[in-house]
Protein backbone atom coordinates (compact mmCIF):
# COMPACT_ATOMS: atom_id res chain seq x y z
CA UNK A 1 0.00 0.00 0.00
CA UNK A 2 2.80 2.29 0.83
CA UNK A 3 6.79 1.86 0.48
CA UNK A 4 9.25 2.51 2.59
CA UNK A 5 10.96 5.10 1.00
CA UNK A 6 7.25 6.89 0.12
CA UNK A 7 6.20 7.21 3.48
CA UNK A 8 9.95 8.47 4.68
CA UNK A 9 9.29 11.28 1.73
CA UNK A 10 5.52 12.10 2.74
CA UNK A 11 6.54 12.75 6.46
CA UNK A 12 9.80 14.44 5.63
CA UNK A 13 7.51 17.22 3.92
CA UNK A 14 5.23 17.36 7.40
CA UNK A 15 7.83 19.97 8.72
CA UNK A 16 6.77 23.74 8.90
CA UNK A 17 3.23 22.81 7.56
CA UNK A 18 0.80 25.34 9.33
CA UNK A 19 -2.35 23.74 10.40
CA UNK A 20 -4.83 25.62 12.52
CA UNK A 21 -7.12 23.55 15.13
CA UNK A 22 -10.09 25.08 16.20
CA UNK A 23 -11.97 23.47 18.91
CA UNK A 24 -12.44 22.73 22.36
CA UNK A 25 -9.58 23.23 24.26
CA UNK A 26 -9.37 21.18 27.14
CA UNK A 27 -6.96 21.09 30.92
CA UNK A 28 -6.21 17.19 31.04
CA UNK A 29 -5.11 16.21 34.96
CA UNK A 30 -4.08 12.74 35.29
CA UNK A 31 -3.29 11.21 38.76
CA UNK A 32 -1.09 8.26 39.05
CA UNK A 33 -1.47 5.82 42.08
CA UNK A 34 -1.49 2.33 43.61
CA UNK A 35 -4.93 0.51 45.11
CA UNK A 36 -4.04 -1.51 48.43
CA UNK A 37 -7.47 -1.27 50.01
CA UNK A 38 -11.31 -0.94 50.13
CA UNK A 39 -12.15 2.28 51.50
CA UNK A 40 -14.12 1.67 55.60
CA UNK A 41 -16.31 4.78 54.59
CA UNK A 42 -17.90 3.20 50.99
CA UNK A 43 -16.81 0.02 49.10
CA UNK A 44 -14.29 2.14 46.96
CA UNK A 45 -10.88 1.59 45.86
CA UNK A 46 -8.78 4.03 47.83
CA UNK A 47 -5.80 5.44 45.69
CA UNK A 48 -2.32 6.30 46.74
CA UNK A 49 -1.62 8.72 44.64
CA UNK A 50 2.44 8.31 43.35
CA UNK A 51 2.55 10.58 40.38
CA UNK A 52 0.32 14.03 38.74
CA UNK A 53 0.65 14.59 35.12
CA UNK A 54 -0.92 17.88 33.10
CA UNK A 55 -1.59 17.44 29.68
CA UNK A 56 -3.22 19.26 27.09
CA UNK A 57 -6.16 17.59 25.35
CA UNK A 58 -9.07 17.74 22.96
CA UNK A 59 -7.90 20.10 20.47
CA UNK A 60 -5.18 21.12 21.90
CA UNK A 61 -4.04 17.00 21.87
CA UNK A 62 -4.89 17.54 17.67
CA UNK A 63 -2.21 20.48 17.73
CA UNK A 64 0.42 18.99 20.00
CA UNK A 65 0.12 15.75 17.60
CA UNK A 66 1.24 18.15 14.58
CA UNK A 67 3.73 20.08 16.82
CA UNK A 68 5.54 16.21 17.37
CA UNK A 69 5.17 15.02 13.88
CA UNK A 70 7.05 18.04 12.52
CA UNK A 71 4.68 20.17 11.45
CA UNK A 72 2.91 23.78 13.26
CA UNK A 73 0.25 23.11 15.02
CA UNK A 74 -1.90 26.61 15.92
CA UNK A 75 -4.58 26.21 18.48
CA UNK A 76 -6.90 28.47 18.64
CA UNK A 77 -10.50 28.16 20.75
CA UNK A 78 -12.05 29.40 23.66
CA UNK A 79 -10.58 29.09 27.88
CA UNK A 80 -11.90 30.61 30.49
CA UNK A 81 -9.73 33.76 32.12
CA UNK A 82 -7.94 31.29 35.36
CA UNK A 83 -5.37 29.19 36.51
CA UNK A 84 -6.52 26.06 34.18
CA UNK A 85 -6.15 28.75 31.19
CA UNK A 86 -2.39 29.57 32.70
CA UNK A 87 -1.40 26.42 33.02
CA UNK A 88 -2.72 25.43 29.00
CA UNK A 89 -0.22 27.93 27.95
CA UNK A 90 3.07 26.21 29.87
CA UNK A 91 1.89 22.83 27.96
CA UNK A 92 1.76 24.46 24.17
CA UNK A 93 4.62 27.68 24.56
CA UNK A 94 4.36 27.95 20.49
CA UNK A 95 1.36 28.77 18.09
CA UNK A 96 -1.07 28.64 21.06
CA UNK A 97 -3.78 31.53 20.68
CA UNK A 98 -7.06 30.93 22.54
CA UNK A 99 -9.35 33.54 23.67
CA UNK A 100 -9.48 33.96 27.51
CA UNK A 101 -12.83 34.34 27.82
CA UNK A 102 -13.98 35.89 31.62
CA UNK A 103 -17.69 34.77 30.69
CA UNK A 104 -16.12 31.12 30.43
CA UNK A 105 -14.56 28.67 32.39
CA UNK A 106 -11.68 26.16 31.23
CA UNK A 107 -12.68 22.57 30.52
CA UNK A 108 -10.84 20.09 32.80
CA UNK A 109 -11.25 16.32 32.45
CA UNK A 110 -9.97 15.18 35.50
CA UNK A 111 -8.63 10.74 35.27
CA UNK A 112 -7.19 8.54 38.39
CA UNK A 113 -5.73 5.61 37.33
CA UNK A 114 -3.82 2.68 39.03
CA UNK A 115 -1.71 -0.39 37.23
CA UNK A 116 -2.73 1.69 33.51
CA UNK A 117 -6.65 1.06 34.61
CA UNK A 118 -8.64 4.15 34.83
CA UNK A 119 -10.65 3.78 38.35
CA UNK A 120 -12.93 7.56 37.57
CA UNK A 121 -12.60 10.51 35.64
CA UNK A 122 -14.20 13.70 37.06
CA UNK A 123 -15.16 16.37 34.22
CA UNK A 124 -15.62 19.83 34.75
CA UNK A 125 -17.01 21.16 31.91
CA UNK A 126 -19.98 23.96 31.84
CA UNK A 127 -20.69 24.37 27.95
CA UNK A 128 -18.53 27.84 26.47
CA UNK A 129 -20.71 30.21 25.52
CA UNK A 130 -19.44 32.64 22.77
CA UNK A 131 -20.88 36.32 22.84
CA UNK A 132 -20.83 38.19 19.83
CA UNK A 133 -17.62 40.10 20.60
CA UNK A 134 -15.78 37.29 21.30
CA UNK A 135 -17.21 35.53 18.08
CA UNK A 136 -15.86 38.55 16.15
CA UNK A 137 -12.64 38.47 17.60
CA UNK A 138 -12.40 34.91 16.92
CA UNK A 139 -13.28 35.13 12.90
CA UNK A 140 -10.67 37.72 12.94
CA UNK A 141 -8.03 35.92 14.31
CA UNK A 142 -8.87 33.24 12.13
CA UNK A 143 -8.97 35.57 8.94
CA UNK A 144 -5.71 36.78 9.62
CA UNK A 145 -3.20 33.26 9.67
CA UNK A 146 -2.01 31.77 6.42
CA UNK A 147 -2.31 28.33 6.68
CA UNK A 148 -2.20 24.62 5.19
CA UNK A 149 -4.51 22.94 6.31
CA UNK A 150 -7.38 23.26 9.35
CA UNK A 151 -8.63 20.79 11.17
CA UNK A 152 -11.90 21.06 13.61
CA UNK A 153 -11.87 19.39 17.14
CA UNK A 154 -15.31 19.67 18.02
CA UNK A 155 -16.37 18.14 21.22
CA UNK A 156 -19.51 19.72 21.60
CA UNK A 157 -18.30 22.07 24.72
CA UNK A 158 -19.44 25.20 22.08
CA UNK A 159 -16.37 26.68 21.20
CA UNK A 160 -17.75 25.37 17.87
CA UNK A 161 -21.12 27.47 16.21
CA UNK A 162 -22.77 28.09 12.71
CA UNK A 163 -20.83 31.02 12.29
CA UNK A 164 -17.26 30.40 12.92
CA UNK A 165 -18.13 26.98 11.30
CA UNK A 166 -19.15 28.87 8.19
CA UNK A 167 -16.06 31.15 8.43
CA UNK A 168 -13.89 28.65 8.48
CA UNK A 169 -15.40 26.71 5.13
CA UNK A 170 -14.97 30.06 3.35
CA UNK A 171 -11.33 30.68 4.37
CA UNK A 172 -10.66 26.93 3.72
CA UNK A 173 -12.45 27.06 0.20
CA UNK A 174 -10.83 30.59 -0.70
CA UNK A 175 -7.50 29.26 0.04
CA UNK A 176 -7.56 25.96 -1.54
CA UNK A 177 -6.70 24.21 1.37
CA UNK A 178 -8.44 20.95 3.40
CA UNK A 179 -10.60 21.42 6.63
CA UNK A 180 -11.20 18.26 8.16
CA UNK A 181 -13.64 18.12 10.87
CA UNK A 182 -13.17 15.87 14.23
CA UNK A 183 -17.52 15.90 14.60
CA UNK A 184 -19.81 15.62 17.25
CA UNK A 185 -23.72 14.59 17.15
CA UNK A 186 -25.29 17.96 18.08
CA UNK A 187 -23.41 19.76 15.61
CA UNK A 188 -23.65 17.68 12.64
CA UNK A 189 -26.04 20.22 10.85
CA UNK A 190 -22.80 22.58 10.96
CA UNK A 191 -20.59 20.32 8.54
CA UNK A 192 -21.95 19.73 5.40
CA UNK A 193 -19.38 21.00 2.30
CA UNK A 194 -15.91 20.21 5.01
CA UNK A 195 -13.10 18.44 2.48
CA UNK A 196 -13.40 15.54 4.91
CA UNK A 197 -15.55 14.47 8.17
CA UNK A 198 -14.20 11.79 10.13
CA UNK A 199 -16.91 10.08 12.85
CA UNK A 200 -16.14 7.21 15.29
CA UNK A 201 -18.32 4.04 14.83
CA UNK A 202 -20.93 5.32 17.72
CA UNK A 203 -20.94 9.21 16.04
CA UNK A 204 -21.71 7.31 12.22
CA UNK A 205 -24.08 5.35 13.62
CA UNK A 206 -26.06 8.39 15.48
CA UNK A 207 -25.65 9.97 11.56
CA UNK A 208 -27.41 7.26 10.15
CA UNK A 209 -29.75 6.27 12.78
CA UNK A 210 -28.72 2.11 12.68
CA UNK A 211 -26.31 0.27 13.83
CA UNK A 212 -23.71 -0.90 11.76
CA UNK A 213 -21.45 -4.27 11.75
CA UNK A 214 -19.14 -5.66 9.85
CA UNK A 215 -16.54 -4.35 6.91
CA UNK A 216 -19.79 -4.59 4.29
CA UNK A 217 -22.06 -2.27 6.37
CA UNK A 218 -19.08 0.26 7.25
CA UNK A 219 -17.80 0.34 3.34
CA UNK A 220 -21.77 1.35 2.74
CA UNK A 221 -22.02 3.55 5.70
CA UNK A 222 -18.76 5.71 4.72
CA UNK A 223 -20.41 6.35 1.20
CA UNK A 224 -23.84 7.65 2.59
CA UNK A 225 -21.65 9.89 4.93
CA UNK A 226 -19.62 11.50 2.15
CA UNK A 227 -22.76 12.05 -0.25
CA UNK A 228 -24.71 13.18 2.92
CA UNK A 229 -22.39 15.93 3.94
CA UNK A 230 -21.07 16.66 0.39
CA UNK A 231 -17.41 15.87 1.63
CA UNK A 232 -14.44 14.66 -0.74
CA UNK A 233 -13.41 12.37 2.10
CA UNK A 234 -15.10 10.69 4.74
CA UNK A 235 -13.71 8.13 7.25
CA UNK A 236 -15.43 6.42 10.13
CA UNK A 237 -12.66 5.07 12.85
CA UNK A 238 -13.51 2.03 14.19
CA UNK A 239 -11.45 1.07 17.04
CA UNK A 240 -10.41 -2.70 17.09
CA UNK A 241 -11.59 -3.09 13.40
CA UNK A 242 -9.48 -0.42 11.52
CA UNK A 243 -10.19 2.84 9.59
CA UNK A 244 -13.02 2.67 6.76
CA UNK A 245 -12.66 5.66 4.01
CA UNK A 246 -14.02 6.73 0.78
CA UNK A 247 -13.44 9.07 -1.61
CA UNK A 248 -15.56 11.29 -3.97
CA UNK A 249 -15.84 8.87 -6.96
CA UNK A 250 -13.90 6.83 -5.88
CA UNK A 251 -14.35 3.20 -4.05
CA UNK A 252 -14.25 2.88 0.03
CA UNK A 253 -11.64 0.98 1.13
CA UNK A 254 -10.74 -0.24 4.89
CA UNK A 255 -7.24 -0.20 6.93
CA UNK A 256 -7.48 -3.11 9.76
CA UNK A 257 -5.99 -2.02 12.24
CA UNK A 258 -2.61 -2.66 13.77
CA UNK A 259 -1.20 -2.45 17.55
CA UNK A 260 0.70 -4.78 19.57
CA UNK A 261 -1.11 -4.03 22.99
CA UNK A 262 -4.61 -1.44 23.78
CA UNK A 263 -3.63 0.66 27.26
CA UNK A 264 -5.85 3.77 26.14
CA UNK A 265 -7.77 4.77 23.81
CA UNK A 266 -7.89 8.34 24.52
CA UNK A 267 -7.00 10.83 22.11
CA UNK A 268 -6.83 8.21 19.14
CA UNK A 269 -9.05 10.39 16.89
CA UNK A 270 -6.80 13.32 17.75
CA UNK A 271 -3.87 11.49 16.31
CA UNK A 272 -5.42 10.49 12.86
CA UNK A 273 -6.59 13.47 12.40
CA UNK A 274 -3.18 15.20 13.14
CA UNK A 275 -1.45 12.65 10.57
CA UNK A 276 -4.10 12.96 7.90
CA UNK A 277 -4.30 16.04 7.62
CA UNK A 278 -0.37 16.54 7.40
CA UNK A 279 -0.54 13.90 5.07
CA UNK A 280 -2.61 15.70 2.89
CA UNK A 281 -1.30 18.72 2.59
CA UNK A 282 2.53 16.77 1.78
CA UNK A 283 0.68 15.49 -0.99
CA UNK A 284 -0.27 12.01 -0.08
CA UNK A 285 -3.35 10.12 -1.41
CA UNK A 286 -6.20 9.41 0.73
CA UNK A 287 -5.19 5.39 1.30
CA UNK A 288 -1.47 6.84 1.85
CA UNK A 289 -2.87 9.08 4.30
CA UNK A 290 -4.52 6.64 6.55
CA UNK A 291 -1.93 4.03 6.23
CA UNK A 292 0.07 6.43 8.16
CA UNK A 293 -2.61 7.53 10.32
CA UNK A 294 -3.28 3.81 11.27
CA UNK A 295 0.10 3.24 11.99
CA UNK A 296 0.19 6.18 14.42
CA UNK A 297 -3.24 5.39 16.13
CA UNK A 298 -1.90 1.86 16.87
CA UNK A 299 1.25 3.72 18.54
CA UNK A 300 -1.21 6.07 20.27
CA UNK A 301 -3.42 3.39 21.98
CA UNK A 302 -0.10 2.09 23.67
CA UNK A 303 0.53 4.56 25.56
CA UNK A 304 -1.78 6.02 28.48
CA UNK A 305 -3.47 9.10 28.23
CA UNK A 306 -3.57 11.78 25.59
CA UNK A 307 -0.14 11.11 24.07
CA UNK A 308 1.69 12.67 21.18
CA UNK A 309 3.21 10.36 18.34
CA UNK A 310 6.62 11.67 16.29
CA UNK A 311 7.19 10.86 12.57
CA UNK A 312 9.75 8.35 13.39
CA UNK A 313 7.58 6.47 15.49
CA UNK A 314 5.53 5.67 12.10
CA UNK A 315 8.42 5.25 10.68
CA UNK A 316 9.65 1.95 12.41
CA UNK A 317 5.89 0.95 12.81
CA UNK A 318 4.95 0.79 9.30
CA UNK A 319 8.65 -1.71 8.76
CA UNK A 320 6.19 -4.09 10.91
CA UNK A 321 2.83 -3.51 9.22
CA UNK A 322 0.92 -5.47 6.58
CA UNK A 323 -0.50 -2.74 4.81
CA UNK A 324 -3.61 -4.74 4.07
CA UNK A 325 -6.93 -2.83 2.76
CA UNK A 326 -10.76 -4.33 2.03
CA UNK A 327 -11.82 -2.53 -0.94
CA UNK A 328 -15.72 -2.20 -1.89
CA UNK A 329 -16.64 -4.35 -4.90
CA UNK A 330 -19.30 -1.87 -5.98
Amino acid sequence: MISQKRAESITSQFKHKKILVYGDIIFDRYIFGDVERISPEAPVPVVKVRQEDFRIGGAGNVASNIDSLGGQGILLGVVGDDIYAAELEKLKRENYLPLRSKGNQTLIKTRILAKRQQIVRVDREEGIVINSEEEGKVIRQIGELELDGIVVSDYAKGSLNRNIMEFLKSHAKNRHIPLIVDPKPPNFDLYRGVTCITPNRKEAEEILGKPLSGDKAHLSAVRSIQKRFQTKYSIITRGEDGITAAEKGKKAFTIPVYSHEVFDVTGAGDTVASVLVLALVSGASLKEALVLANAAASIAIEKIGTAQVSGHEILARLKGMKNRVTTDIN
